[in-house]
C-alpha cells in the first residue's frame, strides 16, 4: 500500500505541467465546454488560467463575442466588446452585447492581464442558440393520438416504436444547416441514411405540461441534392412508464409525438425551413415492436424496413402524419447535456447451461447490451437482466426487480447483425441468453449510459495503516451508483419498476456526487424541473418531475430544491439557480407553516428517518420505537434550517422583509423544538438522528452542546459498535459532525467496519454499488434495490472535506481551505484532487514514521487557507506548496 500510495503522489506532482507564462483553458459557456441550441438570451462565459507560478490574479479581462469565425480571427467584436474590465472576475460572465439571433453559431475569446506579466489570449470558443422563442417554431406536432394495430396501455404496455419520414430536394450550396427537433418520449434522428449525433434516450425527460426540452444539431454535412429525414419514436416518460403504482399517482401525458425545423441556408443568402406537418410519412409497422421502460424492447428483425432513412425509399402504404395534440409545456433548448454511452465492456465470465448462457460483467451498472449475432430467420433471442445470481449462480434473482419484465427480445431475420435496445435502460450485473447459439465473449458488450459530464481530474485515495481497502471500494461503488442513477435526472434506481426522481435521496448528496463529476448542467436542470411541478399553492410532489404525483406537503423531501440550489452556489458559485427558485422555495415554506405548523412546531412528516437498520435481517423498515426518530423533530429541524438557509440569500438579494420573516421563523421553529424534545441532555428518545440534527444545523442551546454530544456518542459507540445506526435523514450529516466535532476516529471507523450495518458490509458482501438497504443481502425484496445512492449520506462530502481536507471558503472554491483530519490515527495519508470552476486543486498528506508532510496545489485566481500539521495556518496564492 506504502508503494502505491507513493506511486499516487509522484503522479499528482507529474501533473504538475511547468509552464513559462499564464494560458488560458477550459472557455465554457453556461459551464459547458460544448453548448450547443442554448435558449438563453445572456448566456455566461467562464474560463481558467493555467500558470505554474505563484500567487497568480487575474487583474482584468477582455470578453470579444462575434458573428462569425473571421471576425474574431480579427478580434471584431460585432456582437459584444466588453472592453478591459477591471476584475477578478472569470466565471459566471453574463453576455452584454447584441440581441442574440435563434440558430446562429457565434465564436468568442478572452484577454486576461495578470499581476505576474503581459495579457493573453484565449484560443477561439463558441456556442449555438436554438430558436430563442416559442414563436420561433414553425410546423406542428404530428403524430397520431390514437393506438395502433393491437397496442394496450396497461400494467404491461405494448406500444410499437412510429416511424416517420420526409423526403425533400435541394437545387442549391448549402452554407449550413441546422434541425432543432424534440421527438417526445424518446426519439432517434435519421438524415440521408446516417444516424445524427451520439445522444441516446433524447430529449432530456421534464414536466412536460409546463417544459419540453428539444436538441439542436449542425447537419450540414449530411445533406445533398435529394434527401430523407427519418425519426423513429418511442413513449419514454411521456407515455407513462405507469406499472407497478397506484393510478392516483401515475401519470401519462399522451402518444409519441414530433416537432422537427430543419432550417437550411444557402450560400445566396437564402433560406428554407423544413418543418413537420402532414406531409410526412408515418408507420407503426416496423421492427420496434414494443419499447418499455420497465419491461424493455422487443425487436422483430423480420419486419426491418430497410433503406427506409433515404431518398426514393417506396413508402405508399404508409400513411399520411396527422397533426396531434400539443404537450402542454413550452420548447427550451440547451437545458442540459443528452445522455450518452461513457463505458462499453465485454462480460468478464460467460457460463453456458442448458439452452442458455449466462454472463457476469463483474460490477452493477446500467445501460445495454449490444448483441452481435446471426441467428436463423425466426429465431428468437431473449436477454433478461439482474443484479443477483441465485441457485448457485446458475440463475438470474429477479425477485427485487418487482413487476419489470427488464428484457430484451430479439427476432432474428437469418442475417449477422448487432442488435442493441435503443429506448430503454436495465440495472444489471448479469444477464441470462436464451434462443441463441455459439456465443462468445466478444459478441456481447455492456453500453453503460448516464448524462454526459466532466469526471476526468477527480480523485480521492486513502491510505490505511493496516492495508485495509474498503473506503477506496466504497468510493468506487458511489461512483458507479451516482452514474447509474444519472439519467437526464437523478434518479432513485435504474433495474425495477420505478426508477423515479424522488428528491429526498439527494438533499445533502448532492454536494457528494459534485466532488465525483461535473453535475452543474444536471442539477440546474434538475431544479427547473422541480419548479416546473410545483402546484400554484406551493405544493412540490416528491418525485419531480412529477411522474408520480406525491404532493404530500412534507418537509425533508421537497428540501433537495433549496438544498440543490445552494449546492450549485456553494460548489460552481452559480447563484442564479437560487435566484430563478427563490419565490417558489418561499411558496412552498409558506404552505408548510399554513398546513402543517403548531406553535413552532412543523407537525407533519411522511417519511421519518427513512430506512434506518432495522432489527431484523428480513425487514425493510425498522418497527422497533427506540430506533425510530420523531418525524416532528425532524420536520422542524429542516424548517428551521430552510428558514436560515432562505435568510442569508433574501439578504443577499436584498429581501429585507424576507431576511427578517425567516429569520424570526428559524427562530421560533428553533425555540419550539428545544422546548419539546430536549430533555436530560438529550433529545426525544436520544437516537442517532435524533441528537444529531440540532447538533449539526445550530439549533443547540449554548451550553447544552457537550451533554447531547455526550449521548450521541455513546450510542454510536456504546450501543452501536461504531455501526451506522441513522437513515437517509441522519446518514446526511452524520459524518461530517463526527469529523468537525474531533470524533474522525470514531468516523473512520463507522466508515470502514465490514459487519453489519455499514458500506464496509455492503462491500464485504460482493455489492459492486451501494444498496438501498443497509440489510440488502437479506430483506424483503419488495423494496430492496441494489443500486441506489441515497444511503451514502455525507459520506463523499466527508472523504474530499475531512480526511482531504479540500473544502470551499466562499462560492464555487474562489477561496479554498485545506484541513485535512490528521487525528485519524489509522490513516497513513490521503491523496485527493478536485476539478474545481477554477483549475484542479490537490491535497495529498502522507504520515512516516510519525510525521506528517502536506503537497497542496492551488489553482490560479485563487486564494487557500491551509491547516498545517503542526497546527499553524498558511494563507496561500496559487502555486503548489510542500509542506513537511
Amino acid at each position: 500500500m506504502n508503494r502505491i500510495f507513493n506511486t499516487l503522489v509522484i503522479i499528482l506532482l507529474c501533473c504538475m505541467e511547468v509552464r513559462a507564462a499564464a494560458t488560458l483553458t477550459h472557455l465554457t459557456t453556461e459551464g459547458r465546454m460544448e453548448a450547443s441550441g442554448l435558449d438563453a438570451d445572456k448566456p455566461r462565459f467562464g474560463w481558467q488560467i493555467v500558470s505554474d507560478g505563484r500567487n497568480v490574479v487575474q487583474k482584468s479581462y477582455r470578453i470579444i463575442v462575434a458573428s462569425s469565425r473571421d471576425k474574431l480571427a480579427k478580434n471584431t467584436g460585432d456582437m459584444w466588446d466588453s472592453g478591459t474590465v477591471r476584475s477578478g472576475d472569470s466565471q459566471w460572465v453574463e453576455y452584454n452585447g447584441s440581441t442574440l439571433l435563434p440558430s446562429h453559431t457565434y465564436y468568442w475569446k478572452v484577454f486576461v492581464t495578470t499581476n505576474k506579466g503581459k495579457a493573453v489570449s484565449s484560443a477561439e470558443a463558441h456556442w449555438s442558440t436554438g430558436l430563442l422563442d416559442a414563436g420561433n417554431w414553425r410546423g406542428e406536432w404530428i403524430g397520431t393520438d390514437s393506438l395502433m394495430g393491437n397496442e394496450t396501455l396497461d400494467r404491461h404496455s405494448v406500444l410499437a416504436a412510429r416511424y416517420l419520414r420526409k423526403t425533400f430536394r435541394i437545387g442549391k450550396t448549402v452554407r449550413k444547416a441546422t434541425i432543432h427537433i424534440s421527438g417526445l418520449g424518446n426519439y432517434l434522428l435519421f438524415i440521408n441514411g446516417k444516424r445524427i449525433g451520439e445522444d441516446v434516450l433524447t430529449p432530456l425527460p421534464t414536466e412536460y405540461n409546463a417544459t419540453v426540452a428539444y436538441d439542436t444539431y449542425d447537419v450540414t454535412s449530411y445533406l445533398s441534392g435529394e434527401n430523407a429525414i427519418g425519426v423513429v419514436l418511442a413513449g419514454g416518460h411521456y407515455t407513462g412508464m405507469v406499472q407497478n403504482y397506484q393510478t392516483n399517482v401515475r401519470v401519462s401525458y399522451g402518444l409519441p409525438k414530433l416537432i422537427a425545423n430543419l432550417i437550411v441556408e444557402y450560400s445566396d443568402g437564402s433560406s428554407e425551413v423544413i418543418v413537420t406537418d402532414t406531409t410526412w410519412k408515418l408507420t407503426a409497422n416496423g421492427p420496434i415492436r414494443k419499447a418499455s421502460g420497465y419491461d424493455g424492447e422487443c425487436y422483430d428483425a423480420t419486419k426491418e424496413l430497410g433503406n427506409w432513412t433515404s431518398y426514393g425509399y417506396d413508402d405508399s402504404a404508409w400513411e399520411n402524419a396527422s397533426i396531434v395534440n400539443r404537450p402542454g409545456g413550452t420548447l427550451r433548448g440547451g437545458l442540459a447535456p443528452n445522455m450518452r454511452v461513457y463505458e462499453t465492456a465485454n462480460p468478464v465470465k460467460l457460463t453456458k447451461y442448458h439452452g442458455r448462457y449466462i454472463a457476469d460483467f463483474g460490477t452493477n451498472g446500467a445501460g445495454r447490451i449490444r448483441l452481435s449475432y446471426h441467428g436463423n430467420n425466426g429465431d428468437t433471442v431473449c436477454i433478461r437482466h439482474s443484479e443477483l445470481l441465485k441457485d448457485g449462480d446458475s440463475a438470474l434473482y429477479v425477485d427485487n426487480l418487482r413487476g419489470a419484465q427488464a428484457t430484451a427480445t430479439y427476432i432474428c431475420n437469418g442475417k449477422q447483425n448487432d442488435y442493441v435496445p435503443e429506448f430503454t435502460f436495465y440495472g444489471f450485473r448479469y444477464i441470462e441468453i436464451t434462443g441463441a447459439e455459439n456465443l462468445c465473449l466478444k459478441d456481447i458488450t455492456r453500453e453503460l449510459i448516464a448524462d454526459r459530464m466532466e469526471d476526468a481530474g477527480t480523485d480521492c485515495k486513502v491510505m490505511d495503516g493496516s492495508g485495509n481497502n474498503i473506503l477506496n471500494s466504497i468510493m468506487d461503488n458511489a461512483r458507479r451508483g451516482i452514474r447509474s442513477n444519472y439519467k437526464g435526472m437523478p434518479i432513485d434506481c435504474p433495474q425495477r419498476d420505478e426508477r423515479m426522481p424522488w428528491l429526498g435521496d439527494r438533499t445533502v448528496g448532492c454536494i457528494g456526487e459534485s466532488y465525483l463529476m461535473n453535475n452543474h448542467a444536471l442539477y440546474a436542470k434538475w431544479i427547473n424541473d422541480i419548479c416546473d411541478s410545483q402546484r400554484p399553492d406551493g405544493n412540490i410532489s416528491d418525485v419531480s418531475p412529477a411522474y408520480w404525483r406525491l404532493y404530500n406537503g412534507n418537509v425533508t423531501w421537497p428540501a433537495a430544491l433549496p438544498f440543490s440550489c445552494d449546492m450549485l452556489y456553494r460548489q460552481y458559485g452559480d447563484l442564479r439557480p437560487m435566484q430563478n427558485s427563490y419565490s417558489a422555495i418561499r411558496r412552498f415554506m409558506k404552505l408548510v407553516r399554513q398546513k402543517h405548523y403548531d406553535g413552532g412546531l412543523v407537525t407533519y412528516d411522511r417519511y421519518g428517518d427513512w430506512c434506518v437498520p432495522p432489527e431484523s435481517p428480513s425487514l425493510v423498515h425498522s418497527k422497533e420505537p427506540a430506533r425510530k426518530t420523531d418525524g416532528q423533530l425532524i420536520s422542524t429541524a429542516y424548517y428551521s434550517y430552510i428558514c436560515n438557509m432562505m435568510k442569508y440569500y433574501a439578504g443577499k438579494f436584498g429581501y429585507t422583509d424576507d431576511e427578517k420573516y425567516f429569520a424570526d421563523e428559524a427562530a421560533i421553529s428553533r425555540q419550539a423544538l428545544n422546548d419539546k424534545f430536549l430533555v436530560n441532555g438529550k433529545y426525544s428518545n436520544g437516537t442517532v438522528t435524533a441528537n444529531l440534527l440540532p447538533l449539526a444545523m445550530d439549533i443547540i442551546p449554548a451550553g447544552k452542546q457537550t451533554a447531547v454530544e455526550d449521548s450521541l456518542i455513546a450510542t454510536i459507540v456504546d450501543r452501536n459498535g461504531c455501526h451506522v445506526s441513522a437513515g437517509v435523514i441522519g446518514i446526511q450529516w452524520l459524518m461530517r459532525y463526527l469529523s468537525n466535532s474531533g470524533h474522525g476516529d470514531i468516523a473512520y471507523r463507522m466508515a470502514t467496519v465490514d459487519t453489519y450495518p455499514g458500506w464496509g458490509y455492503m462491500v464485504r458482501r460482493g455489492a459492486t454499488t451501494i444498496w438501498e438497504l443497509w440489510n440488502g443481502d437479506t430483506a424483503n425484496p419488495s423494496m430492496n434495490s441494489g443500486n441506489h445512492v441515497m444511503l451514502l449520506g455525507d459520506l463523499l462530502i466527508w472523504c474530499y472535506e475531512c480526511l482531504a481536507g479540500i473544502r470551499p471558503d466562499g462560492p464555487g472554491f474562489k477561496k479554498i481551505i485545506i484541513m485535512p483530519d490528521y487525528s485519524v490515527s489509522a490513516l497513513n495519508g490521503v491523496s485527493a484532487s478536485h476539478p474545481s470552476p477554477y483549475g484542479v486543486i490537490r491535497s495529498c498528506w502522507q504520515r512516516v514514521a510519525g510525521k506528517i508532510s502536506l503537497t497542496v496545489t492551488v489553482p490560479p485566481n485563487t486564494t487557500a487557507k491551509v491547516y498545517l500539521p503542526s497546527g499553524k495556518t498558511k494563507c496561500v496564492g496559487s502555486g503548489t506548496y510542500i509542506y513537511k
